[in-house]
């Protein structure tokens, strides 16, 4: 078992560099010292080294709940707490300690520094700050990287445009952070917005303004995928007039270098994203030639690869915690068609299943009921 020196440091590499934990560390510390001695005992296969990424679960639970959105929308995700205890070989009595463990920290909780750093990032009005949150979530965390579509299809798009994997790579997490939406329609930053505002009753006044302040921000935000645009004006070195290939014309965008040369008429590729009325290029951005620009159709490209990602998960199965064998399509493109049974499975409630009506006395008539967060 780590020291809390120990601890605070491994703790510390998990999070952004800019994430200031030393708020709640010694939380975390102590849960994860009662889950390594609860663990210990009840594991027929013990290892330590799971402990913290669970922690991040529910530090992430604790925080905003984007976690807990994703699990309950996808079946292909499961019960976290469940499947963490089931990988670990524990009985369902010790399953249970530890489903009642994390009700009982997360309802503990007080504050997250986790989440103040989101909302500082939000609120800063440093697109780069803003950006580096997102991303973090897109590269760092499990349960949202099981729900994206198979992504090698994007990342062989974003390679062959820049020829460089750094540049692929900041133009993957960029695309996935501000353009991927879920199987309901929502971005990343829509989906933290609406648990921002379900946090609200939860904290003290003055972070309740903190947080409707950056949930208005995050709802504000429009982005546009990746596309070829035309330089049409300069106003100085990292600021231009871009017109889209459709006609579309963003004024003032606001480039991530300076760019020093004569640009006028020139072409490029980029991902642009509005955030506090101001429009920024995302991720890295390519300059083209006038032989490529015709070449590159921004429809077309992304409508191959969206039919390319729905036939993988076509040709994907996987099977539910209660043994039924699904179609990885069906879970991450398709949602009930009867409006009731859509608001359920949103909640992680299939009367394809067993549920919780079922202990209940059956299916409710007609009327949703809402459960949980």
């Amino acid at each position: 078992m780590y020291t809390i020196t120990e601890f605070t440091v491994r703790w510390k590499r998990l999070h952004h560099p800019s994430t200031n934990v030393d708020g709640d560390v010694a939380f975390f510390y102590q849960l994860y010292g009662r889950l390594y001695r609860l663990v210990g005992q009840e594991a027929r296969c013990f290892d330590s080294h799971r402990i913290l990424p669970f922690l991040l679960y529910i530090e992430n639970t604790i925080a905003v709940g984007l976690d807990g959105v994703y699990e309950y929308r996808y079946r292909s995700v499961g019960d976290v707490d469940s499947r963490w205890c089931e990988s670990l070989d524990m009985s369902a009595e010790a399953t249970s300690q530890v489903n009642r463990l994390v009700s009982e920290v997360v309802a503990d909780a007080k504050y997250s520094a986790l989440r103040q750093w989101m909302v500082e990032s939000v609120l800063s009005g440093d697109f780069t700050r803003l950006s580096e949150m997102l991303t973090w979530f897109v590269r760092k965390d499990g349960i949202l990287r099981q729900v994206f579509p198979d992504l090698r299809y994007r990342k062989v798009m974003f390679m062959r445009l820049t020829g460089n994997r750094q540049s692929s790579n900041k133009m993957l997490w960029a695309d996935l952070a501000f353009n991927w939406r879920d199987k309901r329609g929502f971005s990343l930053a829509e989906t933290i917005a609406k648990e921002f505002r379900y946090k609200i009753s939860f904290v003290e006044e003055k972070e309740k303004t903190l947080l409707i302040g950056a949930a208005e921000t995050l709802d504000a935000i429009r982005s546009e995928r990746m596309d070829t645009y035309t330089v049409t004006e300069i106003k100085d070195k990292s600021t231009f007039t871009l017109r889209h290939r459709d006609g579309r014309e963003f004024h003032a965008v606001i480039f991530p270098v300076p760019i020093p040369e004569n640009l006028h008429n020139r072409h490029l590729a980029a991902q642009l994203v509005t955030y506090n009325n101001r429009t920024y290029i995302s991720g890295s951005f390519v300059w083209l030639n006038e032989e490529t620009l015709p070449i590159w159709n921004g429809e077309t490209i992304w409508n191959d690869i969206w039919k390319k990602e729905q036939d993988a998960a076509k040709l994907t199965y996987f099977t539910t915690a209660f043994g039924k064998r699904m179609c990885l399509y069906d879970d991450l493109y398709t949602v009930p068609e009867d409006p009731e049974e859509a608001c359920y499975a949103d909640m992680g409630i299939y009367f394809d299943e067993p549920n919780i009506f079922d202990f209940l006395g059956g299916r409710p008539n007609g009327e949703v009921i809402y459960i949980g967060g």
